[in-house]
C-alpha cells in the first residue's frame, strides 16, 4: 500500500534550503519516494492552529520505505541540514485497501 509523507514547513535559512532542495530530491528519488507537491499553502481550510506556510507531500511505494528513507544513513546528513533550515511538522500516513 503506499504511503504519504506529509509535511508544514516554514523556511528559516533560505540559502540552506536552496543548496539541500536537490540533495533532497535525489536522495527521495533513490529511495524509491517522489514529490507530489512542494509549495506554499494555499488555504486553512479548518481548524485553529496556523499552519506554517509551506506543505509537502511525498509518495512512497509502501510505509516501510518511507520509514526506511527518514531512517537511512544516506538521509541522515540531509536530514540533519534540512533542520537547520526549516522549521517543520511530519507524519506520515498508509493507504489501506
Amino acid at each position: 500500500m503506499p504511503a504519504y509523507v506529509h509535511v508544514n514547513l516554514q523556511v528559516i535559512d533560505p540559502v540552506r534550503q536552496a543548496a539541500l532542495a536537490p540533495r533532497f530530491k535525489a536522495a527521495l528519488e533513490e529511495a524509491g519516494g517522489r514529490i507530489l507537491y512542494f509549495g506554499r499553502v494555499a488555504e486553512v481550510l479548518e481548524g485553529d492552529e496556523t499552519p506554517l506556510p509551506m506543505a509537502g507531500v511525498f509518495e512512497f511505494p509502501t510505509l516501510p520505505q518511507a520509514l526506511a528513507f527518514y531512517s537511512s544513513e544516506n538521509y541522515a546528513p540531509i536530514k540533519a541540514e534540512r533542520q537547520k533550515a526549516q522549521r517543520a511538522r511530519m507524519f506520515v500516513v498508509e493507504v489501506s485497501p
